[in-house]
């Protein structure tokens, strides 16, 4: 299943990727870029990734000027 869709519609889709690409669709390197490319705008790992990706690493404590006049 891709974002939903499965079944049919899913089937049709790899069936345009393939006629448009060729067999190896699933490699194509600009293929993959675009998939990618989709993934991170729905906060989704890259292919071939595990997990979603770390946060920034956020300080332990606010600053001493922050904490003091409560902002």
């Amino acid at each position: 299943m891709i974002g939903g869709v499965e079944g049919v519609p899913l089937a049709r889709i790899e069936e345009q990727l393939q006629s448009e690409v060729g067999e190896n669709w699933r490699t194509d390197e600009e293929v993959l870029k675009g998939r990618n490319a989709t993934r991170r705008e729905h906060g989704l790992p890259n292919l071939g990734e595990t997990g979603r990706r770390p946060p920034p690493e956020a300080p332990a404590r606010r600053p001493l000027w922050r904490r003091v006049l409560g902002r």
